[in-house]
């Protein structure tokens, strides 16, 4: 039977998750991100076809931004499925909606890379904020060697990092250096996204790559029910070899 679930303090995580940066436009989808934006971010039918269709290859969550109707296809989906875990990232405004994610039921909520990439005050506090509703506190980065280590280094109260992890190190700054952090670091967990560089690698080649290093779970951005399909059969049959 394939493994679907990872352990994070004793609480299942789903090794696939679905990632919703395609579906909020991010910019690193180039003249796609538009597109995608408006098929997806106020549509929650759209969203819940990719969802489910990935549900069905074994994905058991969605790694959500309270943004759009996102929230309205996660909820669907955690109440028609006992077994399907949303976690999530904090918003990037004034108000990071920890709040909402917590009503939703969220199992690990990430503070969002333009928060936690400052190191500041406002990362520590909002950590704190996420443990006080006994959620599993982690960390989104877009600068990993830098934030990672200020973490580490800190004694930070933080128990998993969403981080960019793929084979062309699209987004990972010094891939080398990084690989080697994330597989020398065991006290915490690291969870992949950007694993297909954004759609510049193909699924096989991605995950293969992943299953080599210390990357417990992954998130996945997918716009079509075939690339749900196809990516989440070969991520979890890639863990079988780790």
């Amino acid at each position: 039977m394939i493994k679907i679930f990872c352990k994070i303090d004793d609480i299942d995580i789903p090794i696939v998750s679905t990632g919703t940066s395609p579906f909020i436009g991010a910019g690193q989808f180039g003249t796609n991100a538009y597109k995608w934006r408006k098929m997806f971010l106020n549509n929650p039918d759209a969203i819940i076809e990719i969802l489910e269709s990935s549900y069905e290859k074994g994905s058991r969550g969605i790694e959500v931004i309270p943004s759009g109707r996102i929230l309205d296809a996660a909820v669907f989906m955690s109440e028609k499925y006992d077994d399907y875990v949303i976690t999530g990232s904090t918003y990037p405004g004034k108000d990071p909606r920890i709040d909402i994610l917590n009503e939703i039921g969220a199992k690990l909520i990430f503070v969002h890379g333009m928060i936690s990439d400052d190191r500041g005050q406002n990362l520590i506090s909002l950590l704190d904020e996420i443990s006080g509703y006994g959620i599993i506190p982690g960390i989104a980065t877009h600068d990993p060697l830098q934030t990672i280590s200020f973490c580490l280094e800190n004694s930070l109260n933080v128990r998993a990092f969403l981080i960019p992890f793929n084979a062309t190190g699209f987004l990972m700054g010094n891939q080398k250096k990084l690989e080697e952090l994330v597989d020398n670091t065991k006290n915490v967990y690291f969870i992949g996204m950007k694993t297909l560089a954004a759609g510049k690698i193909k699924p096989d080649y991605a995950f293969q790559y992943i299953s080599n290093h210390n990357i417990c779970a992954v998130t996945i951005g997918m716009v079509s029910q075939e690339q749900a399909v196809e990516s989440t059969k070969i991520a979890l049959k890639s863990y079988e070899r780790k």
